[in-house]
């Protein structure tokens, strides 16, 4: 009942490419072809950010609870619309190439629990979903055996410079189960960008004895500026 009603609503509301407005595809395949792989050659090995120099690199120097962050694509171009297509225009249907794109990248960690990144429960109601839990689902994966929990509220990280973004959610997540006992862990997003949402999660699911720790994401923003227009992370 529930193929036959999807294929109704198909022919009734078509899907449209949300990187050309195309129908047929949520996003399609001349659009996939643009995608830039946030992975290779000219990227940060830890976390993924594109660079130009071997030196240390600025984006992750400051992490200390963070191992390491993998992405599928750039935030930019069809990606860019991809995350802002389930986030603020509730395209669920988006989820299943953004989980496609991910399996890959989440095979190279190799994780034995993933948490959905949560948002506080009045975000949550705004919204009407998480992004990221919608994606966890999507992916299929088993559920982790604890909980981790957003509890106070947080302003938005955009326009926030990095220390500001640490400040803003530190003390801001919670972990209930089981002790880790050195698992390697993945906190799941749509997007990261200076990782301190991430790292703070990673804080507190290392307190409970995580042993590793990486941040999972479709897209990588890079941060420049706080008023370089990144997204949350």
């Amino acid at each position: 009942m529930a193929t036959l009603l999807s294929r109704a609503l198909d022919l009734l509301y078509p899907p449209r490419c949300v990187g050309c407005a195309a129908f047929g595809h949520n996003l399609c395949e001349d659009c996939s072809a643009l995608l830039l792989p946030a992975s290779g050659p000219g990227r940060c090995g830890r976390c993924g950010v594109r660079r130009d120099d071997k030196g240390r690199c600025p984006d992750c120097f400051g992490w200390r609870d963070l191992d390491g962050a993998r992405a599928a694509f750039e935030m930019t171009g069809p990606a860019r619309r991809v995350v802002h297509g389930l986030k603020f225009s509730g395209i669920r249907d988006l989820a299943e190439d953004m989980a496609d794109a991910l399996y890959p990248v989440a095979a190279q960690l190799s994780p034995s629990a993933t948490f959905p990144i949560p948002l506080h429960p009045r975000r949550r109601r705004a919204r009407g979903f998480n992004q990221a839990e919608v994606l966890f689902d999507r992916l299929g994966w088993p559920p982790a055996p604890g909980r981790l929990d957003r509890i106070r509220p947080t302003a938005s990280q955009v326009g926030l410079s990095a220390g500001e973004r640490r400040e803003n959610v530190a003390g801001a997540f919670r972990y209930r189960g089981p002790d880790l006992k050195g698992a390697t862990v993945a906190v799941l997003d749509d997007v990261v960008t200076t990782g301190a949402t991430a790292g703070e999660c990673a804080r507190v699911l290392r307190e409970h004895g995580a042993g590793r720790v990486y941040a999972l994401a479709y897209a990588r923003a890079p941060y420049r500026t706080p008023t370089s227009g990144a997204s949350d992370g």
